[in-house]
């Protein structure tokens, strides 16, 4: 969650909209205006109990907390591969520089005194090699001729690559955990997450692969909790990143799922039937 002063014509649908003191005292549902006329904000209670508006002039600022995009990819090592490159150049450096300081508490190499076989009497060790037996005899006599030959059968069919997940015919998704303002922990868990007032996510390689991928038209069904309701899919949008700033969606969906697509993040967007 980030707390942002920003001018009003650039507040957006889930926002939560804060008084002068930065509280959050709603979450903005609908925004009417431009930079150049007032602009009008429909803003839920927290609790979801009412509407009601809020109104700025124009150039006027607003105080909102921003949910910040969860993560549904795996974590990238690229953080880890430059601390332990880091940490790799640090031991070089100081292990050199004790290596040239010197001193007279230097440790002295003894060479090992000279030592040799024939002058201790040590024999080397010499196998005795037994007749290898001929192409046409084993060790047990001679070798049976073979009536026909044959070619084993393989004990297991190759595997066949596994297909790209696809969304199921019919959706309905019957359970999703509530994390707003801490939607990461949840999609962690592997748990089916919503945040950000209409986002359900999850991690591409906990099952949700499908969640990015469901096609244009499809009716998707959340049978119960605060996203209770008929959607039908209307579009789609992928983004090159994982993680920052929540994108802006076009056609102000009812409903968005999101998980991750290779290093970027790709969403499905739906609007109540």
């Amino acid at each position: 969650m980030i707390t942002l002063t920003i001018p009003a014509s650039e507040i957006r649908p889930d926002d939560l909209l804060c008084n002068v003191e930065g509280t959050p005292v709603g979450r903005v549902s609908t925004v009417i205006g431009s930079a150049e006329t007032c602009v009008w904000v429909s803003t839920c209670t927290l609790d979801g109990g009412h509407q009601f508006p809020v109104t700025y002039d124009v150039g006027e600022e607003a105080i909102v907390v921003r949910e910040e995009l969860a993560i549904t990819g795996r974590p990238s090592r690229a953080p880890l591969r430059a601390a332990a490159g880091a940490a790799f150049v640090f031991t070089s450096v100081a292990l050199a520089a004790v290596l040239s300081q010197g001193g007279g508490d230097e440790p002295v190499m003894t060479p090992a005194p000279y030592f040799s076989r024939t002058s201790s009497g040590i024999q080397h060790y010499r196998p005795t090699v037994e007749p290898r037996p001929s192409s046409h005899t084993t060790r047990e006599g001679e070798r049976k001729a073979l009536t026909e030959e044959s070619i084993a059968a393989p004990t297991t069919t190759p595997s066949s690559p596994r297909p790209i997940a696809t969304p199921p015919s019919d959706i309905r998704i019957t359970f999703y955990t509530d994390c707003t303002g801490h939607a990461q922990e949840c999609i962690d868990d592997g748990t089916l997450t919503m945040y950000a007032g209409r986002i359900l996510a999850g991690h591409n390689f906990d099952g949700y692969q499908w969640l990015s991928r469901v096609p244009v038209g499809r009716t998707v069904r959340v049978i119960r909790g605060p996203l209770a309701g008929t959607y039908e899919v209307y579009g789609h949008l992928r983004i090159d990143r994982q993680g920052g700033e929540i994108p802006g969606f076009d056609g102000a969906p009812d409903l968005v799922l999101q998980t991750c697509e290779g290093s970027g993040t790709g969403f499905t967007l739906l609007r109540l039937r």
